[in-house]
């Protein structure tokens, strides 16, 4: 079995190619949203858009895999695995939206999300992702290449947390914004308690941490003030097991300048992609992380087991 017109030749990041299997209707764009793939099993992640630039949300997906192999080598692209899709939605301002029946198409102002599954790569290369959803009771398919690397560029599960000594609330010669981005816009710097410990300190203590980083002002996604918003109610709610830390991005957006603390955990090629979700364990040691879209539903039931 072959997954379909999915590479017309090697090429890094995400492809919105669509072809149609029997009996579909070739009308979705595919965009891969996780940042880190590499050998393994991990979280995979989909955004689906229509072409009217419609989101495609809730209800669930259908999610096939192939292997299409190198840029040196490319091979015929057989399924490797199948895989169904879950949506995690990402909260509007005003709060968590409402559950839906779906797939359907979803109104900016009800937020947006992702379609999310387990999945394990075993080799480094190319890959593609053919994606079928019963949009509104209508089958519509479509398919992106992605590539997958022989090791994580990112701290990943299991290995050591790097012991960052991030700006917090009083820091010398520091500006507010370079704490948190919302600062100017609030007159201050919102959730104080996210922000009162290093990375450094708090694994130094031996007490698990929960560690944010995003600019909430300046994401491109549009996910990190939410998530950090969420950050900041798990924090209230669930101080008692576990520290929690914000990271802003930038020290000087204007400038271009990432603060130190930050660049150590997303930046990498000169390339920053963000927010993520850290939990370091008590030994100072990479248990949980959630790259791009990270939601109650995913981190809650992980502080509960603390």
């Amino acid at each position: 079995m072959l997954l379909l017109a999915l590479l017309g030749s090697c090429s890094s990041g995400s492809g919105t190619q669509t072809q149609a299997s029997p009996g579909t209707n070739s009308e979705l764009n595919v965009q891969v949203a996780s940042y880190d793939l590499a050998v393994g099993d991990q979280r995979f992640m989909v955004g689906l858009v229509t072409p009217e630039q419609e989101l495609v949300g809730w209800g669930g997906v259908d999610l096939r895999f192939a292997y299409l192999g190198t840029r040196e080598e490319q091979v015929s692209g057989e399924v490797v695995t199948e895989a169904a899709g879950t949506y995690l939605p990402i909260p509007n301002s005003d709060g968590e939206p409402r559950s839906r029946e779906g797939p359907t198409t979803v109104p900016g102002a009800e937020g947006s999300g992702v379609y999310s599954t387990d999945v394990e790569f075993d080799k480094a290369g190319f890959w593609g992702v053919e994606v079928t959803a019963n949009l509104d009771g209508e089958p519509v398919v479509g398919t992106a290449t992605f590539e997958v690397y022989e090791e994580h560029r990112y701290p990943a599960v299991g290995q050591d947390a790097p012991r960052t000594e991030n700006l917090t609330l009083g820091a010398d010669g520091a500006p507010e914004a370079a704490i948190d981005s919302r600062a100017d816009q609030e007159g201050g710097i919102p959730d104080e308690h996210l922000h009162t410990e290093t990375v450094a300190s708090s694994i130094a203590s031996s007490t698990p941490t929960l560690l944010i980083v995003s600019t909430p002002v300046y994401c491109r996604s549009r996910f990190c003030g939410p998530i950090t918003d969420m950050v900041a109610q798990l924090a209230h709610d669930y101080s008692n097991v576990a520290n929690f830390i914000h990271i802003e991005v930038w020290r000087d957006f204007d400038d271009s300048v990432v603060n130190e603390a930050a660049a150590e955990w997303v930046l990498r090629d000169e390339n920053i992609f963000e927010p993520w979700v850290f939990l370091i364990d008590e030994e100072g040691k990479i248990s949980q992380r959630w790259d791009n879209v990270a939601t109650r539903a995913e981190i809650e039931p992980v502080l509960q087991d603390l």
